[in-house]
């Protein structure tokens, strides 16, 4: 059987990518597959999730397995049949792409036919793609600041700096505030 999948994000409201694929391949095959139409690295750590019609996360399909066995609700890519969790029209599925954001895709099965695909073809790809991996400004809003050192300020060692030491602290809770 062949599975049309609509994929959709929440950051691009013109990101529409429509794909079919022979439900006899791996949701490895699926995800290496969306990686690359939307040029992606594909070895960055990616799950589908299973959802209910509210998106909510059920089953997990993972691209490696770091449980070690150890979890019933977990599911390899490679490993993972697409017709084992995907087989009717309306079937929902988030694919978390950047996990350091918990960015996902939002997926549904549109169609379906009977039929075989050789390989997963993309029919409709429209909008532009978001980055694939986005780490928020560290920084925020700081500004650099350039330093003016004088040579007879500081002459890069720590003998001209005057510390305390430890005796000269006082360590007592009520002087700290606490």
């Amino acid at each position: 059987m062949i599975v049309y999948l609509r994929i959709l994000s929440d950051e691009i409201n013109d990101f529409v990518k429509e794909i079919a694929i022979d439900d006899n391949q791996t949701f490895g095959d699926l995800h290496n597959f969306i990686q690359e139409i939307l040029k992606y690295d594909a070895t960055q750590m990616a799950s589908f999730f299973t959802t209910d019609k509210e998106w909510n996360k059920e089953m997990e399909i993972t691209l490696f397995d770091m449980t070690d066995g150890e979890s019933n609700s977990l599911r390899v890519m490679q490993e993972t049949i697409i017709t084992e969790y995907i087989y009717e029209i309306g079937q929902r599925l988030l694919y978390v792409f950047d996990f350091f954001s918990e960015r996902a895709f939002f997926m549904e099965v549109v169609k379906t036919a009977e039929g075989n695909l050789d390989k997963a073809m993309c029919y409709r790809n429209e909008g532009s793609t978001p980055d694939q991996i986005k780490i928020g400004d560290l920084t925020g809003n700081l500004q650099k600041e350039k330093m003016d050192w004088h040579d007879d300020e500081f002459d890069g060692s720590l003998n001209t700096l005057d510390f305390k030491s430890l005796e000269d602290i006082d360590l007592d809770s009520e002087n700290l505030g606490y």
